[in-house]
């Protein structure tokens, strides 16, 4: 079967934060909220595509550690996702699972809860106005519960008050709009804070590459079949955004990584199988029906430079081909998604050797990423002393190079 091709495209992507602080006003955590625009609001008709947004948008396109920066992540979720795999991507050290209001406590959501919490997820109860026989049975397996004052008298803050304090639970006044507001959910004991009066949702904004769903399916599918991991990656490869977010993504702490990425493969092995069906599945949702706009020539520069490096890299240095087509797909993300090189570089958890090729253009990938920008240029003085440095070079051979690289990115992304 032929690899699928595709048209990788580009469109802005949006996050929302809202800072949590401690009774001090100290920052404790940001609950993360769906955006889908530069407003800093959002009409959300399907709760589980947006907690799905959010985790792909937090793991595999910000990096959870540029978003949460140590701190904690309250993420929503209704009752569909919370009965989901996909909240195995989650690292349970960094995030809270935030229950909607709207959730049932019947006997299938207490057996989840507590599975949950034997992993070492935290639990929060949201939008919280008092027992009903909805989540009366959640009550003792919170963690946290989020108490909501909009609306609430003094007298009925006070009484709602008195009974969350039965419960062995970290409590938290949400809405919070006024310094008055604060000063009395603080005399009257709660531990974490968040509203208005100390901060709107802050924007978090950058660029995602939308993989095509034909190449996700086909992954998919090749999962499923147990595919060979060279024939994985060689989709991968021929999809370069989504290489690059499968890398970011096993970097992440949700993955437990520990040693330095060089490859798509190691990628691939240190996500595992599983976990990669679940990233795959929870992409699709999440990029399901969104409108983007097309970025052809720096998707064309990233494949070509990937190839190329690739295919040089072979002829000098053949055990780091597959560490310099990263690198060459990698050299044009800081432009395709609006982020400083060294914030992408961070995100994806790369090796010294290709950091320092990245940053600094030094080391074997680095001087050959700088030989590829400056035939890329026209820069015929840094090509002669490539070609000077060793007799086995010949000027043939590099056109046959560019020949076969061009190629190749022709081939890769063409329209599906």
């Amino acid at each position: 079967m032929p690899v699928a091709t595709m048209q990788d495209e580009v469109e802005d992507i949006f996050l929302g934060r809202q800072p949590i602080v401690d009774r001090a006003q100290q920052l404790h955590g940001f609950e993360l909220l769906f955006r889908n625009s530069r407003a800093n609001h959002a009409a959300v008709s399907d709760d589980r595509a947006a907690t799905s947004t959010v985790i792909v948008h937090t793991l595999s396109e910000f990096g959870i550690d540029s978003v949460l920066g140590g701190f904690s992540g309250f993420i929503n979720c209704d009752a569909s996702f919370l009965m989901s795999d996909a909240i195995a991507l989650l690292p349970p050290e960094k995030v809270v699972l935030e229950l909607l209001e709207s959730t049932v406590s019947d006997a299938e959501i207490q057996r989840r809860c507590l599975q949950l919490k034997s992993l070492g997820f935290r639990l929060a109860l949201d939008d919280f106005q008092g027992a009903t026989d909805y989540n009366r049975g959640l009550l003792p397996m919170m963690d946290i519960i989020k108490v909501d004052i909009n609306g609430l008298s003094a007298a009925q803050l006070d009484l709602l008050s008195r009974d969350v304090r039965t419960l062995n639970a970290i409590r938290l006044a949400e809405k919070v709009e006024t310094a008055e507001q604060f000063r009395h959910c603080f005399e009257l004991g709660y531990h974490l804070f968040q509203g208005y009066h100390f901060s709107r949702p802050e924007m978090v904004s950058g660029r995602r590459l939308s993989p095509s769903h034909m190449a996700l399916l086909r992954l998919l599918t090749m999962l499923q079949q147990d595919a060979d991991i060279r024939q994985i990656e060689d989709v991968f490869k021929h999809n370069p955004a989504l290489a690059v977010n499968l890398l970011r993504l096993a970097n992440s702490a949700a993955m437990g990584q520990r040693q330095p990425l060089r490859s798509v493969a190691n990628a691939i092995v240190v996500l595992g199988r599983r976990q990669l069906q679940r990233w795959l599945l929870l992409l699709m949702l999440a990029t399901a029906d969104q409108g983007q706009a097309a970025r052809p020539a720096l998707l064309h520069m990233a494949a070509t430079r990937g190839k190329l490096m690739e295919l040089l890299m072979l002829q000098d240095h053949p055990t780091h081909a597959d560490s310099a087509f990263v690198a060459g797909i990698v050299s044009v993300m800081d432009a395709l998604l609006g982020q400083p090189m060294q914030q992408v570089v961070d995100a994806l958890g790369l090796a010294d050797d290709m950091r320092a090729a990245l940053l600094q253009r030094s080391g074997p990938i680095g001087r050959t990423l700088g030989l590829v920008e400056a035939l890329e240029g026209d820069d015929d003085r840094a090509v002669l002393a490539y070609l000077d440095e060793d007799e086995r070079r010949a000027a043939k051979k590099l056109n046959h190079s560019q020949g076969l690289a061009l190629a190749w990115a022709n081939q890769v992304l063409q329209a599906a």
